[in-house]
């Protein structure tokens, strides 16, 4: 396929995305949205959906976003391939963020404290993900409910964040830990 059809194409392919999600998907200033995003607002909730896409930030192929929260992508930053974001609070990423295939970033947990009801009984709680400027989640990593991760920070592959990240650490593991910091 030549350059210029696949330009065509991908512009076809993010205005059809902004009318098929209108209500949902607020974009300020031009986007990328590739083809196969998925974005499922869960139904019968108080709230709905909201993904606001602010300049040059990019939904990359087979990705899906659900939940009844609000989603926020920073200018300059994308989402990978092969990502699921889950938001039923607040997710909040920042400008100059890569986003590395298979991420998972959720905001929210299934309780599971009373063993006389089953989990999916028990409903869920939920608090908001930061991931500030300039960072850059690797291939598989997992992003749990209520982590900041600072500016400046890297996540190595098939991490599992579990608790915040300092300013310009690379953090790696399971749970992920402080390997060293950049500067060093």
């Amino acid at each position: 396929m030549s350059k210029t059809l696949r330009s065509i194409r991908q512009k076809w392919t993010t205005f059809w995305n902004k009318i098929k999600y209108k209500g949902i998907l607020i974009c300020s200033g031009p986007v990328r949205i590739e083809r196969r995003v998925s974005i499922r607002p869960f139904s019968g909730m108080e709230r709905t959906l909201k993904v606001q896409l602010h300049t040059n930030s990019h939904l990359k192929h087979d990705l899906i976003i659900q939940g009844t929260g609000t989603l926020v992508l920073g200018e300059n930053s994308y989402i990978s391939s092969f990502c699921v974001i889950g938001v039923n609070e607040r997710i909040e990423i920042g400008k100059d963020v890569m986003i590395a295939d298979a991420v998972s970033i959720r905001d929210t947990d299934h309780n599971f404290q009373d063993d006389s009801i089953p989990m999916n009984k028990q409903g869920f709680s939920t608090a908001p993900v930061k991931i500030m400027d300039n960072v850059w989640l690797g291939y598989g990593a997992v992003i749990t409910k209520g982590v900041t991760i600072g500016s400046g920070a890297i996540v190595g592959a098939n991490a599992v964040v579990t608790s915040d990240v300092p300013e310009n650490a690379i953090v790696g593991g399971v749970p992920a830990k402080i390997i060293r910091y950049k500067n060093e």
